[in-house]
């Protein structure tokens, strides 16, 4: 009964929610369309036909997709906040905030790149503190530092990006820098994971998941580089499934990437290695893919018995972020020829 007066009403709308994600026999058919007005004109039979319109509708140019699917994101994800149950609400914003943190990221790696706002548009989440008019605001800042300083006041992750200021004054990287702000906002995670497992179990594994994928791309672009583990193991993230010595094990166990991901036993990534040994670009995106593919897999299955808990608002954010994550790889598939084979290999969409 305590469980129906807290979630009651939170559970009601998230259902709601869910039963708007794309189903199994749709994201088949989205994956056998011909072209990209094909799955424009799938997605607009759907819960996507709002954004569309708002882009141009059943004649959107192609480079305005990214735009409507962003703001579909970012419409359903800031909803969570809205209805989540008031003493969790921090829990969700935790989760959550890594968008508005995105979109930090994007211009810090476009303003070293002198690039303007508008290269960058359609990949901005518009959500949150950091949306769409914060960036383009921000971006008029003639430097990275004077960026940073701006995104800082007021800023309820004023200690994140001072960490990345200070990073960015020594290095002068753009990509060293996004690194401190992801390092620094998965650290934050791994701090609520700590207090989640308590009460809510099976959703602070999705978060340890999502840790874990994260280490694994460091560990993938290190062994790329030829790098030590020493020399990288400042950047693991803690409070993931797999350990510190666990990960230092794998990478230095393992001769190249492939063998390296073969062993890992978090996700099933078999496919995924299959495409990369076969694969003549290698793309990193391949493991990224099969790892995302996994965390939605398993959100499925928790989220069959995560009725009236905390576990169906949070395990949603990935559900959501995963469809919109799968339709940008089938898009951007068909504008640049890429295999169809080859990327059906890697998506599997078992949403019912």
């Amino acid at each position: 009964m305590d469980a129906a007066m807290h979630y009651g009403y939170s559970s009601a709308r998230v259902k709601a929610m869910e039963a708007k994600l794309i189903g199994k026999k749709t994201m088949q058919e989205i994956m056998n369309a011909k072209d990209v007005s094909s799955i424009i004109a799938l997605l607009f039979q759907g819960d996507y036909k709002e954004d569309l319109e708002s882009f141009g509708g059943l004649a959107i140019k192609n480079e305005l997709v990214d735009f409507a699917l962003s703001k579909n994101l970012a419409k359903n994800t800031s909803r969570l906040a809205q209805i989540t149950p008031t003493t969790e609400r921090s829990l969700i914003r935790a989760v959550i905030g890594k968008w508005g943190l995105y979109n930090v990221k994007l211009a810090i790696e476009a303003k070293e790149r002198k690039a303007d706002y508008e290269s960058i548009s359609k990949y901005v989440i518009d959500f949150g503190r950091y949306n769409a008019a914060a960036i383009k605001e921000a971006m008029r800042e003639e430097s990275v530092e004077g960026m940073l300083n701006k995104f800082m006041i007021n800023s309820p992750y004023l200690a994140t990006l001072q960490e990345a200021l200070e990073v960015y004054k020594k290095s002068k990287s753009a990509v060293g820098t996004a690194a401190a702000i992801d390092k620094s906002y998965y650290r934050e995670l791994g701090k609520t994971i700590v207090g989640l497992r308590i009460i809510h179990n099976e959703p602070a594994q999705i978060l340890k998941m999502d840790i874990d994928m994260k280490n694994l791309l460091i560990l993938i672009k290190a062994k790329r580089a030829g790098l030590k583990f020493s020399d990288f193991a400042g950047s693991i993230i803690m409070h993931g499934r797999m350990e510190p010595a666990e990960l230092e094990q794998l990478y230095s166990g393992s001769k190249d990437i492939e063998s390296m991901m073969s062993q890992v036993k978090t996700y099933d990534l078999k496919n995924a290695v299959e495409v990369y040994k076969s694969s003549k670009k290698k793309q990193l995106l391949i493991f990224e893919i099969g790892m995302k593919n996994s965390i939605f897999n398993e959100s499925i299955r928790l989220l069959k018995h995560s009725i009236l808990s905390f576990g169906a608002i949070l395990i949603y954010s990935y559900l959501k972020e995963i469809e919109v994550f799968t339709l940008r790889i089938l898009i951007h598939g068909r504008l640049y020829g890429l295999s169809k084979d080859e990327i059906e290999r890697l998506i599997v969409w078992k949403k019912e």
